[in-house]
């Protein structure tokens, strides 16, 4: 038994199969590395290289459009999946769909295997809840490589199970019965996830933890010294992604903040959900303009959001005559000590 590890990039978001690079890395059982190949891909397309998060990827436009075609390479591919072989990629979903939609375009006979996903895995091992990428995983693990050029993100996943199995003692096949794996297929231009068992159960406790946390948190909030700032649902899940500073119309109760003082921020929109934090810096602005102007667009969270489009999200939450009669105030937050 062999492990193959892949890793695909693509080049225009707009543009499904626009694979430019497949990362390739074999190893035998005892993780041996016997083939490590970053095969480039003209993908025939426009190349769109702005992205939310700037990506810088390892292989130029010029090297791409100056390399075969998927369907002249595709021989050389297909025989890669061949054998006896775990198959696998990080996040894989993202993966296979981009591997089934470039066979579509490059008109080449749709990939047949089996195959598994070490996001999955790791986070069935390490009690992730909403998965983790490639670049926080290896961080995690004291693991260096090169984000975003196909072939490391490929032995970036090799070394993620490699480290699962060291983690529980456990033979693949071993790992494969303690999680209740159920490999994904790949066949007719589509797929079927993996599964896991394992991480399902973990998924339906967090989601009930979740549920009861969220109950305790709307009864708070009633509380008569409770402090709440509505937020739109774009901030809301950036917050939760890690970004830890928010804008709001500026009250008598936040100007009264002091670094310390519990928090609670709530999303009004879709579903209600609280979250409970601890504040840490206060800066004033005159206007939400003034914040747009003050800082950068990264630090913002709005690289492809104009000068407009960033006051309309704020006004979608906040009054504006509030804004022009007490200003806006920038919170920074973190998680309170005892709720970590």
């Amino acid at each position: 038994m062999h492990y193959l590890s892949i890793d695909l990039e693509a080049c225009n978001r707009y543009v499904k199969g626009s694979v430019f690079s497949i990362g390739v890395v074999e190893a035998d059982e005892d993780f041996n590395i016997l083939y490590k190949e970053d095969i480039i891909i003209n993908p025939k397309c426009k190349f769109v290289t702005k992205f939310r998060k700037p990506i810088e990827f390892s292989v130029t436009k010029e090297q791409a459009e100056a390399a075969p075609t998927l369907s002249e390479q595709y021989d050389k591919i297909k025989a890669l999946f061949q054998g006896d072989k775990i198959i696998m990629a990080h996040s894989a979903n993202n993966d296979m769909f981009m591997l089934n939609e470039a066979c579509k375009r490059a008109r080449v006979p749709a990939l047949k295997f089996e195959f598994i996903c070490t996001q999955m895995i790791y986070s069935a091992i390490y009690d992730v809840m909403n998965g983790i990428g490639l670049d926080k995983a290896a961080e995690e693990l004291g693991l260096t490589f090169t984000h975003h050029k196909a072939d490391d993100d490929a032995l970036m996943a090799l070394r993620l199970l490699q480290s699962c199995l060291e983690k529980t003692g456990c033979t693949y096949p071993q790992l494969e019965k303690k999680l209740g794996i159920k490999k994904g297929r790949m066949a007719n231009y589509d797929f079927q996830p993996m599964r896991s068992a394992k991480l399902e159960k973990l998924r339906k406790l967090h989601k009930q933890e979740k549920k009861t946390e969220q109950k305790k948190l709307r009864t708070e909030i009633k509380g008569v010294n409770a402090i709440a700032v509505e937020l739109d649902a774009k901030t809301f899940e950036w917050m939760h992604n890690g970004h830890n500073t928010i804008y709001t119309v500026n009250d008598d109760l936040l100007q009264n903040l002091k670094k310390g003082d519990t928090l609670y921020l709530v999303k009004r929109t879709g579903n209600l959900d609280v979250a409970k934090v601890e504040v840490e810096e206060l800066h004033f602005y005159d206007s939400f303009l003034e914040v747009y102007l003050c800082h950068d667009k990264e630090s913002l969270l709005v690289r492809n959001e104009t000068e407009l489009d960033f006051l309309e999200r704020m006004y979608t939450v906040h009054d504006p005559e509030q804004e022009k009669a007490h200003g806006v105030v920038g919170i920074t937050f973190c998680t309170p000590k005892g709720d970590k």
